[in-house]
């Protein structure tokens, strides 16, 4: 996966090019991007939402508050999958590959760790946020 950086008065928002084209890759890149997270402490919230934007290929983490539902998008990490977006039938069919590929990957050992420290959701563009 490709990576660019961009700081912007001391925000961090880093961004992945994904060339996965099915859930198996889009899994791993998940994971690489869960031990990020992990390692460089990328995210300083104690919850995470994923946001997936079936209309443009790409999901965007960040941190989170539940119950304002405020998004804490100054420091994010968004990816790409534009090469899977291609290919995908629908809208509803890329969302549904994505919040498979996460659900499985928070049950990696990588994934399991990441929960000890986060509440994690996801969202999509018509759904409220979901705990995972």
């Amino acid at each position: 996966m490709k990576k660019n950086l961009t700081e912007k008065n001391g925000y961090k928002l880093i961004s992945f090019d994904s060339k996965s084209i099915d859930e198996n890759g889009i899994i791993t890149d998940l994971i690489f991007i869960l031990e990020k997270i992990n390692k460089e402490k990328l995210i300083n919230k104690n919850q995470l939402l994923f946001y997936i934007d079936a209309t443009n290929g790409n999901i965007f983490i960040s941190g989170y508050h539940h119950e304002t539902q405020e998004v804490f998008d100054n420091n994010g990490i968004g990816i790409e999958f534009y090469e899977y977006w291609n290919i995908a039938d629908n809208a509803v069919e890329f969302d549904e590959t994505i919040i498979n590929s996460i659900k499985k990957t928070f049950n990696s050992d990588i994934g399991k760790k990441i929960k000890e420290n986060f509440q994690v959701y996801f969202q999509t563009e018509i759904d409220d946020a979901e705990r995972i």
